[in-house]
């Protein structure tokens, strides 16, 4: 857990930057929730097209054994962005505002 902790003399103005930020968090989970969604939906597309999963994919594309068609290089792209997006996710899902 990673505990963010916000100090001020002003008990008041503590309070509404705690709320601030967690608010900011909360936000940024939902973008990031919301990108994963759009991101493994155009993965999904991929893998019916491919037959194949993405991690089984991206395992081969690094190793060299397909080809750098447009359409795999996309696929490579977008499952790195979906790889990006879930550390993120992960990252922020353990942050705690201290009160």
């Amino acid at each position: 857990m990673t505990q963010l902790s916000i100090q001020s003399s002003d008990e008041r103005k503590k309070q509404r930057l705690n709320t601030l930020v967690q608010q900011a968090l909360d936000r940024e989970s939902n973008l990031l929730r919301s990108a994963i969604e759009k991101t493994r939906a155009q993965l999904t597309v991929f893998e019916t097209k491919h037959a194949l999963s993405s991690d089984e994919f991206f395992r081969r594309f690094q190793a060299g054994q397909t080809d750098d068609s447009d359409d795999f290089v996309d696929w490579s792209g977008e499952y790195q962005i979906y790889l990006s997006l879930l550390e993120q996710a992960n990252a922020l899902k353990d942050v705690v505002v201290c009160k």
